[in-house]
């Protein structure tokens, strides 16, 4: 490789560039000879004491420029960067070499510049001699895709996402199927932005092509909830779980959220229950009362008051308990709802509407006294005293009938004996 370039820049010494001719004296060819002698072998400190020598002679413009360059690709060579900047910059500011040359010298430049991090520096010059390519270039100049990629990046540093996507787009479709860290550089654009479309595109490529990438899978579901594809969303992240990408607790809570808001409630449960029972979530209070939503949104009443159960154990709480003593009603286990109801007013002494529940788990179980014991109480309450009453009038009207029915049986038993 370096060999081929000291010999196509000899080439360039003797041959005619743009209909321009460059004739440089024997000593100097000389010296160069000798450079590159030395640099072929490796004998750098001998490369540089003929460089040196030549560097002491009254030289033309164009050999100064020649100069320049050799002693920039022995800097190169030698890990000094900054000095090889140096020396490239010196040879094009010169401006005495043929134009194509002085393109290359331009080109150099600028990859110099990006690689030390003198971004301005070096997208204008990449810009400039991408400009200079397209207008008079030979036939032997092309811009490569690795051209348009380094212009690229160097608007990224800078910030300047508007000018990245152009470039690194262009790159890509030259290159054909691009390295992933090129197409990860088009997707930081659109997502700068907020190129949504843009963005889908790509991550749809990306997880078609690297379909081991989690974060690709995540990304795609979220684009897609942005762009209000919903299902598209959804579907994403049931690829992702059937396929095994799931590794944090998260991706299943959200998977569960959008089963949710898709209408699809037991999916979400019988997901959180798999997930909690394989141990691929931890069984914390938050995962808990997600698990019990989705249970009774799915109608498992019995599972989602399971889970309030476990739940009211490890934290109890009147609101907890509450909803647990409206579950035993509608599964008319009256009960556990009398033992729900109590757990609830010991955390809420209070709750007027617990004592009229009270009293209709008393009457369906036809324990009067007591039912008339918990409506005294819910009509001390402004909330619930008119329904409190109506409840007592029943209940004065039931035990009526009741007593009636009783004194009745009595008589007939009497008269009869």
């Amino acid at each position: 490789m370096l060999k081929q370039f000291w010999l196509s820049l000899l080439m360039l010494l003797s041959t005619t560039a743009a209909a321009e001719t460059v004739r440089l004296p024997p000593a100097v060819l000389s010296g160069l000879n000798q450079a590159q002698a030395a640099m072929a072998e490796a004998q750098y400190d001998k490369a540089e004491q003929a460089l040196s020598g030549l560097a002491k002679k009254e030289l033309s413009p164009p050999a100064q420029a020649y100069l320049l360059q050799f002693r920039g690709n022995l800097a190169l060579t030698r890990k000094q960067d900054k000095a090889a900047l140096d020396y490239f910059g010196g040879a094009y500011e010169l401006n005495a070499l043929p134009a194509q040359s002085q393109r290359s010298l331009l080109h150099t430049l600028a990859q110099l510049q990006l690689s030390q991090e003198h971004w301005h520096a070096g997208v204008q010059s990449l810009s400039r001699w991408m400009q200079q390519v397209r207008e008079k270039g030979q036939a032997d100049e092309t811009i490569r895709a690795n051209d348009y990629l380094l212009l690229a990046q160097g608007y990224a540093q800078l910030e300047q996402w508007a000018q990245v996507v152009k470039p690194v787009a262009t790159a890509i479709a030259m290159k054909g199927q691009a390295p992933e860290d090129w197409y990860r550089l088009q997707l930081a654009a659109h997502f700068q932005l907020k190129q949504w479309k843009g963005a889908t595109a790509v991550l749809e490529l990306l997880v078609s092509r690297y379909p081991q990438r989690e974060r690709y899978w995540e990304q795609l579901a979220s684009v897609y909830q942005i762009r209000d594809r919903h299902t598209d969303a959804l579907a994403t992240l049931r690829a992702a779980w059937a396929g095994g990408k799931f590794t944090r607790e998260r991706q299943y809570v959200w998977l569960a959220q959008l089963l949710l808001q898709q209408g699809l409630p037991q999916r979400a449960a019988e997901l959180l229950a798999e997930a909690m029972q394989t141990k691929q979530l931890t069984r914390t209070l938050k995962h808990e009362r997600l698990l019990a939503q989705t249970q009774l949104q799915a109608r498992l009443y019995e599972q989602g008051r399971a889970t309030l159960a476990r739940i009211a154990q490890r934290q109890p709480d009147f609101k907890t308990w509450r909803q647990i003593a409206y579950l035993d009603m509608r599964l008319q286990q009256w009960g556990a709802m009398k033992r729900s109801i109590d757990q609830a007013v010991s955390l809420k002494p209070d709750a007027a509407e617990l004592y009229l529940l009270s009293g209709i788990a008393d009457v369906k179980r036809a324990d009067y006294p007591q039912a008339r014991r918990s409506f005294k109480k819910a009509s001390a309450f402004d909330d619930t005293r008119t329904q409190a009453e109506s409840w007592l009038n029943y209940l004065n009207q039931v035990t009526g009938e009741v007593a009636e029915a009783r004194h009745a049986s009595v008589t007939e038993n009497t008269r009869r004996s």
